[in-house]
């Protein structure tokens, strides 16, 4: 018996550090993006579940972030969430489509589900730029807005079935625009149904008068709030299933950019090439660049410059080439534009590399 209670331990403490191993913990996160503050927190159960939520950025201003939690206990429910978190992220980095993304997930879960696990998620995609948020929810419990004046809406539409129930389902989305200053809330239903010693539960409605009268001035004050809230419910007794709140705050004013769009057009000529790096120079020093950042980027406008103008056109016509720069959110954003033909690697000739360097042309490797 003792030997069997201490096998159970160390499978519900393996489970714990799979779970906590796959979770984002560094806060503040991206401190150096001034458009948004995420706070999330995972307090596991003594019988460890499968909550789990992730968050990242997929390009400089599409945000993704998701709250998950698995059907089942201990090592199983651990294992199938980080398979599930996986096979989100990776999704997500080439696809823009919350619907699609829970559509293939759950198709690659649902075929290998022996063990008839299920997962809710929560998923979305935040555009930082114009505070676009895509949204999709299988099976998972609502996610709330919190307005500047605490007006809630409740993001209460569901879009199909958890995850990993059945093969070929095709799951929705919801397009909505949030402002400045609002607080998106996600969450999983080890806070609303939270039990005390009465085995009543914490309930959605108590949560909801808690975002709407609390006192809080950030995500974390808000997200430390609903866990002590929580825990003051249940007075002691025990934790049964996992705690995760995920708050995002959307802070970007959609009419300010970090400097106006720069842009110079040249003719397809080797000879037009030190325009642009004057240019480009000037734009620099006007926004207080580093002195080393800009050599760097000296040397890639020259050498994508000088692939575009010797590579690019099949013709002796005129043809123009549009170079665009832009300072946001810390980056430098070099945009060039050309009408050329697209170059396939794949179906290039590749050099002869048994040639002197005499011998060979220039180019090609």
């Amino acid at each position: 018996m003792v030997n069997a209670n201490k096998r159970m331990e160390g499978e519900l403490n393996g489970g714990k550090d799979i779970q906590m191993s796959m979770l984002p913990l560094n806060f503040p996160a991206f401190s150096e993006r001034k458009e948004i503050d995420i706070y999330a927190t995972l307090i596991p159960a003594r019988e460890v579940g499968g909550d789990s939520y992730d968050f990242h950025f997929l390009d400089e201003n599409h945000f993704y972030f998701a709250v998950g939690d698995v059907s089942g206990k201990g090592v199983p429910a651990a294992l199938e969430m980080a398979v599930a978190k996986t096979l989100l992220k990776s999704r997500a980095a080439n696809d823009r489509s919350t619907a699609s993304i829970l559509t293939q997930v759950n198709n690659e879960i649902a075929k290998d589900n022996d063990a008839c696990m299920f997962i809710t998620v929560f998923v979305a995609i935040l555009n930082t730029d114009t505070g676009r948020l895509i949204y999709s929810n299988a099976g998972h419990n609502p996610s709330y807005v919190i307005g500047k004046n605490r007006d809630i809406m409740v993001l209460d539409d569901l879009h199909g079935p958890v995850i990993g129930a059945m093969e070929g389902m095709a799951y929705n989305e919801t397009t909505l625009y949030i402002d400045k200053d609002d607080v998106i809330l996600a969450y999983t239903d080890g806070v609303s149904e939270a039990q005390n010693k009465n085995e009543e539960f914490y309930t959605v409605p108590r949560l909801f008068d808690l975002i709407q009268e609390g006192t809080y001035d950030s995500t974390k004050t808000l997200t430390d709030l609903i866990v002590e809230s929580v825990k003051e419910f249940e007075n002691g007794t025990e934790q049964f299933d996992d705690i995760t709140v995920l708050a995002l705050q959307y802070l970007q004013d959609k009419d300010k950019e970090s400097s106006e769009l720069s842009s110079i057009k040249i003719r397809n000529k080797i000879s037009e090439m030190p325009k642009i790096i004057a240019y480009f120079e000037s734009f620099a020093h006007e926004n207080d660049m580093p002195a080393v950042s800009i050599r760097k980027f000296n040397i890639v406008l020259d050498e994508l410059l000088n692939n575009i103008i010797s590579y690019a056109f099949t013709d002796d016509g005129k043809h123009h080439i549009l170079v665009k720069f832009q300072l946001k959110y810390l980056r430098l954003i070099i945009t060039l534009e050309d009408d050329g033909i697209p170059f396939n690697p794949f179906r290039a000739e590749p050099p002869d590399l048994e040639l002197s360097i005499t011998e060979r042309n220039l180019g090609g490797l």
